[in-house]
């Protein structure tokens, strides 16, 4: 029996600030990938976003998922609530991200660390947009790249969704 959830089983997108990729030496392949919203010069050097500032990202988009990360002292399902619908969300085009990692040293997480990265495994691809444009506004242009690595997008500080969305790949 074929499942459609086959294809999503390790399906994911790694979001980070872009300047993290050039600080890294990964210009050259970030600019010789198949790519949109790519800047023409890199970015400077930002701070990162705080575990803080990523939690209000994933509230003030609506997103909901499961969290794979524990912050101390605070309920994360409060910023990152459960699917209400998980049998149709995905259909339905929802605000699902689904499962969410944060990168950087490890957890559990303190309010005030910095977050390298996010991963979200399984998600609704137009709700990672969301939270894309919502932590380039804190972070810089953010880079996101699927799990092949095939593809990236950068999402950048004033992007308009309207204007990324008939290019997002995911």
């Amino acid at each position: 029996m074929t499942d459609w959830r086959m294809g999503l089983v390790s399906w994911s997108l790694l979001m980070f600030p872009l300047h993290i990729a050039v600080e890294k030496g990964g210009w050259e392949w970030v600019a010789g990938a198949e790519s949109f919203g790519l800047p023409d010069e890199p970015p400077p050097p930002r701070e990162l976003p705080t575990v803080a500032q990523v939690l209000s990202a994933l509230r003030e988009t609506a997103s909901h998922g499961t969290p794979w990360f524990e912050v101390v002292d605070q309920d994360v399902t409060s910023y990152l609530p459960p699917c209400p619908t998980p049998a149709t969300c995905h259909f339905a085009e929802g605000a699902d991200v689904g499962e969410v990692s944060l990168g950087g040293n490890g957890g559990p997480w303190e309010l005030d660390r910095t977050v390298t990265d996010v991963r979200f495994r399984k998600p609704y691809g137009r709700a990672v947009l969301a939270v894309a444009l919502a932590l380039a506004e804190l972070a810089g242009p953010m880079l996101v790249v699927d799990s092949g690595g095939e593809q990236v997008f950068v999402v950048s500080p004033g992007d308009e969704s309207t204007h990324l969305a008939p290019h997002w790949p995911w």
